[in-house]
C-alpha cells in the first residue's frame, strides 16, 4: 500500500475556551462507564468477595483516566480521532478498529438490562417490549436536536447529575461509617485475590470500570466535535432533517510551535485534566464506591450474592423492605437512567467510530479505492443512517436475554484491546507529536503499567482457558 494520508493543515491553535463552556466530553464519558461495571459487574463481585477487591475498581479508572488524557492530547494537536492519527503510522490499525467496534459493541446487553429494569420498575409488560421501547426513546432524543454531540451531551448533563444525587440519598439511608471505611480500604488493598475468583469476571469489570476497550479512544471523537483544540477546524456532524450540515474535513491540522500557541496548549491541556480528573476519574470512582458499599452493605448479611441483573433487581428488593415502594421504586429508577446513558452513549460511540473510519479512508489513505463508491455520501447522512440501523439491529439480538454474558464477553476483549492499543499512544505521543507537546515521564510510566496490567491479565485468562 503506497498510497498515504492527506498531510496535516497548518493553522493556528484556537484560545481555549473558560472551561464551564468547554466541559462536557468528561460527562459525557462518567455517563457511558456508570451502569455496567458499577452497577452490576462490581456490586456482584463485592457482594461475594469483600470490598478488599476495590482495589482493581481504582487501579482500572485510574488507567483510564490517563489513557484519555492522552488521546485527547492528539486531537488537541492535530484535530484527528485516534484512530484516523494512528493509522497514519500503522495504516493496518483502520480495518482493525473498524472489525473490532463492531465485535465489541453490537451485543444489545444494556437494552436488554434497562427492559428488565423496567419491567421490575412499572410492575408489567415484557422486559422485550420495554428494552425496544427503550431503544426507541433513545432514537427520539437522537433526531431530535440539530447536533448529534450536542443533543447527546446536553440529556447526559442532565441524566449524569439526576442518578448521582439519588444515588447520594439512597446512600445516605443504608450506609453506615464503616462501610465507607472498608471500601475506601479495599481501594489500596493492590494485588489481593480470593483464590476462587473468576479471572474473567474480575478483568471484565476492571475493564469497565471506567469506560474500557475501544470507548476510551471515541473520546478523540467527542473532543473533536466539541470543537475542542485543532478540533475548531474539523466540523461538526448534523442532523441533515433538522440541522444545517457543514462540511467535516476527512484530515486534520497542525500548529507551529510558538509563543502564542504554547500559551494556548498549555490551557487547554490544563482544561482536559479538570474534565477528565474531577468529572470522569473522581466522580466515576465516588459513583462506583458507593453502588458497591451499597451492595456489600444490603447483600452480604443477608448471605445474597445474585448473578447479573438480578444485583439492581434484589437491591431494590431489599430497599423496598427497609423504605418501602418508594425505596423500591427510587433505586431503579436510578438504575434505569444510569443503564440508558450507558446504552446511547455505547451506541453513539460505536456509530462515530465506524463513521469516521469509513468517511476518512473513503476520501484518503491507502484504503481510499476500496471505499471509494461512499466518498460522495455525507458523513451526517452515513451517521444518522448507521445510528438507525444499529439501533434496530440490537433490536432483533434483545430476545436472546444474556446480558452478563454479553457483557463480560465484550469487557474481556475489551481489555486485550487496550493491551494493544496503550503501546500505540505511548508512540505516536512520544515519538510523532513534536516535543513540545509530549507527555510527562510519570504520565508515560502510568501508561506502562497500564499496558503490563491488561497484558498480564489478557494472558492469565489464556492459560486459564487453554
Amino acid at each position: 500500500m503506497d498510497e498515504k494520508y492527506q498531510d496535516l493543515e497548518i493553522r493556528n491553535l484556537p484560545p481555549a475556551r473558560h472551561w464551564k463552556k468547554a466541559l462536557g466530553v468528561g460527562i459525557v464519558v462518567m455517563g457511558l462507564a456508570i451502569g455496567t461495571g458499577e452497577l452490576i459487574m462490581w456490586p456482584h463481585l463485592v457482594a461475594k468477595f469483600g470490598l478488599s477487591i476495590l482495589w482493581g475498581a481504582f487501579v482500572g479508572i485510574t488507567f483510564q483516566y490517563f489513557i484519555n488524557q492522552e488521546v485527547a492530547r492528539q486531537t488537541i494537536a492535530t484535530g484527528e480521532s485516534f484512530f484516523t492519527y494512528s493509522a497514519r503510522e500503522f495504516p493496518y490499525l483502520a480495518p482493525l478498529w473498524l472489525i473490532s467496534a463492531f465485535l465489541l459493541y453490537i451485543w444489545p446487553g444494556w437494552a436488554t438490562a434497562i427492559g428488565t429494569i423496567l419491567n421490575a420498575l412499572l410492575g408489567f409488560g415484557n422486559y422485550i417490549y420495554w428494552a425496544w421501547a427503550s431503544l426507541g426513546l433513545m432514537l427520539i432524543f437522537i433526531f431530535s436536536g440539530k447536533i448529534a454531540y450536542v443533543v447527546l451531551e446536553r440529556t447526559l448533563k442532565i441524566v449524569v447529575p439526576t442518578f448521582f444525587t439519588l444515588l447520594v440519598v439512597i446512600s445516605f439511608l443504608s450506609l453506615k461509617q464503616e462501610h465507607i471505611i472498608q471500601a475506601l480500604k479495599g481501594l489500596f488493598n493492590f494485588g489481593f485475590l480470593p483464590p476462587d475468583i473468576n479471572i474473567a469476571v474480575f478483568l471484565g469489570a476492571t475493564v469497565f470500570a471506567g469506560a474500557g476497550g475501544l470507548l476510551n479512544l471515541c473520546v478523540s471523537l467527542w473532543y473533536r466535535d466539541k470543537g475542542i483544540g485543532m478540533g475548531h477546524y474539523a466540523g461538526k456532524i448534523a442532523n441533515p432533517i433538522t440541522g444545517k450540515p457543514e462540511a467535516v474535513s476527512a484530515t486534520g491540522y497542525q500548529f507551529e510551535i510558538n509563543e502564542e500557541n504554547m500559551a494556548n496548549w498549555k490551557k487547554w491541556m490544563r482544561f482536559i485534566k479538570i474534565d477528565q480528573g474531577v468529572i470522569f476519574w473522581f466522580l466515576g470512582l465516588t459513583t462506583l464506591i458507593l453502588l458497591s458499599a451499597n451492595a456489600y452493605a444490603i447483600l452480604t448479611p443477608k448471605g445474597l450474592v445474585p448473578e447479573g441483573l438480578q444485583v439492581a433487581v434484589m437491591q431494590a428488593n431489599i430497599f423496598g423492605e427497609y423504605w418501602g415502594i418508594w425505596g423500591y421504586k427510587l433505586f431503579l429508577f436510578m438504575a434505569f437512567l444510569m443503564l440508558f446513558s450507558v446504552m446511547w452513549t455505547v451506541i453513539d460511540a460505536l456509530t462515530r467510530i465506524i463513521v469516521d473510519i469509513l468517511h476518512v479512508n473513503s476520501r484518503t489513505g491507502p484504503y481510499q479505492k476500496y471505499l471509494h463508491k461512499i466518498s460522495n455520501v455525507s458523513i451526517h447522512y452515513l451517521y444518522y443512517v448507521l445510528i438507525t440501523i444499529f439501533v434496530l439491529v440490537s433490536a432483533l439480538l434483545i430476545p436472546f436475554k444474556q446480558p452478563l454474558v454479553f457483557l463480560t464477553i465484550s469487557s474481556v476483549l475489551g481489555g486485550f484491546m487496550m493491551a494493544l492499543y496503550i503501546p500505540i499512544i505511548l508512540y505516536l505521543n512520544n515519538k510523532v507529536l513534536p516535543r513540545e507537546l509530549r507527555p510527562s515521564w510519570i504520565t508515560n510510566l502510568i501508561l506502562f503499567l497500564g499496558f503490563v496490567f491488561y497484558t498480564f491479565f489478557s494472558f492469565t485468562l489464556i492459560l486459564k482457558l487453554f
